[in-house]
């Protein structure tokens, strides 16, 4: 139990440590959760290591040659603890900017008490004083409890005079997470030990729940809105991609490809140069403007390749979806039959070139599916679950089969005249809405058409007052 205590605690600590290390809120609550845990790592190292340790080395003497440590470290928790946490408390009330010298010497006073009570009961015979002296029980008890008290108070008065907003809210989460667990301490200890409640000595134990519990707070608010300067953000992953077929190979292929395809140019050139002819496919021999042509289609294939194998990195911005849309039209859209059902006041936080061109290539692939009728339907819209906004492309065209739905998006697939198309439009598309969080998946009715659906996280997703003016306008 000990050990799991030391472990939780240790990985609370570190946490609010490097959430952001230049932050002196952070520090001193991190100081003092690292004063707790040399309480609790003690009893691990006395209860579970040192049991383990003296049959390997035939040492029955460990234990008696820890027993200074374990004094000392338990002197530490009794007398640092609930002051460094006061000084926690002090920071959280931003004391250190409304009154800062006397921050300064509040954070020496704190300590005056406990370096008093170091010359009654000195740190290497804490532990005799633990096992024996029922005035120490009651000194020590008078002292962390009346701290307690004062901690309680300031961590209450920090929420308390913040202004109402998301600083206000964070406020409340960071006591969530440290107020009980002191207090569950100082009740568990300093109130069953002076009273002799032996069966109770141990109950402190439980706190490792409560740790736990303020881990997952912890982490489930820094992936939410970010808590004591850490953000955490989720990024999907397809680890059983295809795509990575293309990445793995990609490099090799292009530099051979490259180094090819400039000896068949010279060599073309020099084969041009013999015809005492114009530079014209009609009067050069029919072979040159084949190989010609078979050297333009393998520069362009690994141009393609290149562009669609990179892994890629966005910048993402808050941006209007109807602009990224517009940006997304093909240039010669005239004859197209384009209606779009989606709201103006839509923002997704994203990478406008990259999504840009998601929503290019579907709208290519719509327009070429649609066949004669040009007509494509863009819609968009939260899921019931409010988890996703989704962005639908409908066209009318003859629809696929199950076979091709389920390989559309995988590389190299294509159902269309291959010297032009590649089949990693829609990989790259798979990819780039991946990068962001989402999803993309594709339906299809018979003689119907198909429907190309994005599923977009919602956290990225803004709904703004359609009065306000566009950043990116």
């Amino acid at each position: 139990m000990e050990s799991a205590f030391t472990i939780i605690l240790l990985s609370l600590v570190l946490l609010l440590y490097f959430s952001n290390r230049n932050n002196r809120t952070n520090m001193w609550c991190a100081i003092a959760g690292l004063v707790f845990w040399l309480g609790i790592v003690k009893e691990a190292i006395l209860y579970n290591i040192i049991p383990l340790l003296e049959p390997i080395f035939k040492n029955n003497n460990l234990h008696d040659y820890f027993m200074p440590v374990y004094s000392v470290c338990t002197w530490a928790l009794y007398s640092l603890a609930m002051p460094t946490s006061v000084i926690f408390s002090l920071y959280f009330n931003n004391l250190d900017i409304t009154h800062p010298k006397l921050m300064r010497r509040l954070k020496i006073l704190l300590y005056i008490p406990a370096f008093v009570l170091t010359f009654i009961f000195p740190p290497l015979t804490f532990r005799a004083y633990q096992l024996s002296s029922l005035p120490f029980w009651i000194t020590y008890a008078v002292y962390n409890l009346s701290f307690g008290v004062i901690f309680t108070c300031f961590m209450a008065t920090g929420v308390r005079i913040e202004a109402p907003g998301k600083k206000k809210m964070q406020k409340r989460y960071v006591r969530l997470i440290t107020l009980p667990p002191v207090l569950f301490w100082m009740t568990s200890v300093f109130l069953t030990h002076p009273f002799g409640l032996t069966k109770y000595f141990k109950l402190w134990q439980a706190n490792a729940v409560l740790l736990f519990l303020c881990i997952v707070i912890f982490i489930v608010m820094a992936f939410k809105d970010g808590l004591m300067g850490l953000k955490l953000t989720k990024e999907s992953y397809n680890w059983n991609s295809d795509m990575g077929l293309i990445n793995k190979g990609a490099e090799y292929t292009n530099h051979m490809l490259k180094n090819q395809t400039a000896k068949m140019e010279w060599c073309i050139e020099n084969l041009r140069s013999q015809f005492d002819t114009p530079d014209n496919y009609s009067e050069l021999p029919e072979e040159l403007a084949i190989l010609e042509r078979s050297v333009s289609y393998i520069k362009d294939f690994t141009d393609r390749i290149k562009k669609h194998s990179e892994n890629i990195q966005l910048s993402e911005k808050s941006w209007n979806l109807r602009q990224v849309l517009d940006v997304a039209l093909p240039v010669s859209s005239q004859d197209l039959h384009l209606s779009i059902l989606v709201p103006d006041n839509v923002h997704w936080i994203c990478d406008k070139n990259h999504m840009s061109e998601v929503f290019s290539n579907i709208i290519i692939n719509g327009i070429e599916a649609a066949q004669d009728t040009n007509a494509i339907e863009i819609s968009g819209g939260y899921d019931k679950s409010k988890r996703n906004y989704l962005l639908s492309f409908s066209d009318h065209g003859r629809g696929m089969s199950e076979d091709e739905i389920n390989n559309m998006f995988a590389p190299y697939f294509t159902t269309k005249n291959t010297e032009k198309n590649f089949g990693l439009g829609l990989a790259y598309c798979k990819n780039a809405v991946e990068r962001h969080g989402g999803t993309i998946t594709a339906k299809s009715d018979a003689g119907k058409g198909t429907t190309v659906t994005i599923a977009f996280p919602a956290n990225k997703v803004e709904i703004r007052d359609s009065r306000a003016g566009d950043e990116n306008d």
